[in-house]
């Protein structure tokens, strides 16, 4: 009965034991996915931005926490994307001079061979990709050890317990009989069995009475043991799914959430199309891929043209509209490969990998035509072009904020044109080394009154007499020579030298005025003025105090104003024109044609000229379309009751024709070139000299 006792209580101490070391083992493999699952979490935005740096310091993160050996990242193919190992771990300082190897992967590999170790592998998830695994792998030795110790204190005390039960029995078995000790013996396997519940008795008074009552005692306790331990493993068991559950559902949320961030942080909210800062990202990425592979990369930037004038007259849900049906349809014109994005604005940019400057121009010229169709806006048809500038990698820029700098400058040139796709020319870059010493040079020559300014004539057709003369600046550089305005007005304009100039050139005009004056010759001079200048504040005063100053008239002042500064504002150019001083000088539209005019506006102006844009008259014999713009021009002029004038003749041919369509005035090298103020009278005899012997 003794042994049968002893071995009841080993027994039962086994089964503590070993349940309680499975129960470790479970907790420990619930750690381990738990640790691996946040070790999947963080590592995603990492993963995706290629920062191993942060994944190392994950790594370390995890691999500090206790009973963790090792933890690693390896992508889809099992190869390692960490390289972080904790050295004072003796596991790891095993592995190590077992392998000769420090890859974290092939370290793994032998850890998960050692029965002590436990490993777990978490996968990182993207948009339901995998990126990569997670592994982490703890040691369960301490829980081993510990419950081995527990186990062997437990059999200790049963030994001991049942050495004093068996000697106890030895002193007393011949004054009882065997039957209390056969009670015992049953209740001993019942309990070995696990079947609590039935008491053992034992009638008397006597030791064995009392080893009975406790022996019922214990067998009490320890039900109630094992219950509390049953409980606590189920509780313990729905607290893990529970926790599980949690953590699964907070990360798909998470990754959700993340997915949405990510998304609205790289995607404008109107169009839906990339925004500048995943635009930009893609061109660092394609000039990466680029300069590996020694391929060109194109970068295109688009405005849209006349888009104020859409949003002023149909409003700001109708511009929507349109740039909606833009990003429709800008990527039909594209390959897959390509990227356009919003930039802001009525701005596009489109990245054009493996792309040179030739087939740049090809895809700008298809962009050109999938927006030629009429746009449908609340019921009105609207056309809509582009003004496009493109810059190239590495012929421009190697990097990609030059790229799209240099872009943008393009592009203001081809606004500046007829409207053609424009490549990025250095030579028109005002913020290059050698533009801003021209710049210096300009500001030195406008200080020190180095300018000149010279007239040209210009000649009514009907009667080869000179109509008025156009004032032109003229600037002989010191080592470059003879600058012509088209090179330094623009760079003027882009700075504060441009108001200089014009008030410069509105003193020498009015000066001209009157020497000519003085010589028995009214002459009306006209000078083109910028947006600039013709909102200037004190353009008035300045006009007016020249005017005294050199008694002229301000009706002998013609001031020329282009189509595009008209249309830039024309609200605002009607009022200024409406001051009292300036309402008495007399305006022309200069380079009409190339711009966007409402005849609306133009019908309000005190205008009594439209020039011809120069582009169009040179162009005429050889363009039949340039011809038919030249009419409709002079047509419509005549219809607003204007005279029209044609700039850039410089053959009998082009006169003739223009005569024939009904110009009225004419200027160009057909007749003189510009000349300074001094031999200008003599010029004008000459040239009606010479057209009345012809």
């Amino acid at each position: 009965m003794s042994g049968i006792l002893l071995v009841a209580m080993i027994t039962n101490a086994y089964m503590q034991f070993r349940d309680e070391v499975s129960t470790m083992e479970q907790v420990l493999k619930v750690r381990a996915q738990s640790l691996g699952q946040m070790l999947s979490s963080v590592s995603i935005d990492a993963l995706i931005d290629y920062d191993v740096t942060k994944l190392n310091k994950y790594i370390q993160d995890v691999t500090n926490q206790a009973q963790v050996v090792h933890a690693v990242i390896v992508d889809t193919q099992g190869n390692s994307l960490t390289t972080y190992l904790d050295l004072n771990d003796i596991y790891i300082q095993n592995t190590l001079d077992t392998l000769n190897d420090v890859d974290s992967a092939l370290i793994v590999s032998e850890l998960e061979k050692m029965a002590e170790l436990v490993s777990y592998t978490v996968p990182v998830l993207y948009e339901e990709e995998m990126l990569a695994r997670a592994v982490v792998v703890l040691d369960n030795s301490d829980y081993v050890a510990a419950s081995v110790a527990k186990f062997q204190e437990k059999v200790l005390s049963t030994l001991l317990i049942g050495l004093f039960v068996a000697m106890g029995a030895y002193f007393v078995f011949s004054r009882y009989i065997l039957r209390p000790i056969m009670s015992l013996s049953a209740g001993a396997n019942r309990i070995a069995n696990s079947i609590f519940g039935d008491e053992i008795k034992v009638q008397g008074d006597s030791e064995l009475t009392d080893l009975a009552a406790d022996f019922n005692q214990m067998s009490e306790n320890l039900e109630l043991l094992i219950a509390d331990r049953d409980s606590a493993l189920e509780d313990l068991g729905e607290l893990n799914i529970e926790l599980e559950k949690r953590v699964q559902e907070r990360t798909i949320e998470l990754q959700a959430l993340n997915v949405e961030i990510a998304r609205q942080a790289m995607h404008d909210p109107l169009t839906e199309l990339p925004n500048r800062t995943l635009l930009v990202e893609r061109l660092k990425q394609n000039i990466y891929l680029a300069r590996r592979k020694e391929k060109h990369v194109a970068f295109l930037m688009l405005d849209l043209n006349n888009f104020k004038e859409v949003n002023d007259t149909l409003g700001h849900p109708q511009g929507d509209r349109l740039l909606l049906d833009v990003a429709s349809r800008l990527p039909t014109a594209l390959r897959q490969s390509d990227t356009v994005g919003r930039l802001g604005g009525d701005e596009f940019g489109i990245v054009l990998p493996e792309t040179d400057s030739v087939q740049a121009l090809e895809v700008a010229r298809k962009i050109t035509e999938s927006l030629q169709p009429s746009f449908e806006l609340d019921g009105h048809a609207v056309s809509v072009g582009a003004s496009i500038g493109i810059a190239l990698f590495p012929e421009h820029a190697d990097d990609e904020a030059s790229l799209i700098r240099y872009a943008d400058i393009a592009m203001y040139e081809a606004k500046r044109s007829k409207g053609d796709p424009c490549l990025y020319d250095p030579d028109a870059d005002n913020y290059t080394t050698a533009r801003l010493s021209l710049m210096n040079d300009l500001r030195e020559a406008v200080e020190n009154d180095e300018l000149q300014l010279y007239f040209q004539p210009t000649v009514v057709l009907s009667t080869k007499k000179v109509h008025t003369v156009e004032a032109l600046s003229r600037w002989e550089h010191p080592e470059r020579g003879n600058i012509l305005p088209e090179e330094f007005i623009p760079l003027a304009e882009t700075s504060n030298l441009i108001g200089l100039i014009s008030f410069w050139a509105l003193e020498k005009s009015i000066s001209s005025i009157a020497s000519w004056k003085q010589q028995g010759a009214d002459i009306m001079v006209s000078i083109n003025l910028s947006a600039r200048d013709l909102l200037n504040a004190e353009l008035a005063d300045h006009i007016s105090r020249l005017c005294d100053k050199y008694d002229v008239e301000p009706s002998m002042l013609r001031i020329e104003i282009s189509e595009s500064v008209i249309m830039s504002n024309p609200e605002q150019v009607i009022e200024v024109i409406n001051n009292p001083v300036l309402k008495q000088l007399k305006y022309a539209i200069d380079d009409f044609g190339t711009g966007y005019s409402s005849l609306s506006y133009l019908k309000k102006l005190p205008i009594d000229e439209v020039k011809i844009d120069r582009s169009f008259v040179l162009d005429m014999m050889q363009n039949a379309e340039d011809t038919s713009i030249v009419r409709s021009v002079i047509e419509l002029a005549h219809n607003l009751g204007h005279k029209v004038v044609a700039e850039g003749v410089e053959t009998e041919a082009t006169l003739t024709q223009l005569e024939l369509l009904g110009c009225d005035v004419v200027q160009g090298f057909y007749f003189s070139e510009a000349v300074a103020a001094d031999v200008l009278l003599d010029k004008i005899d000459e040239i009606e000299e010479e057209s009345e012997e012809s």
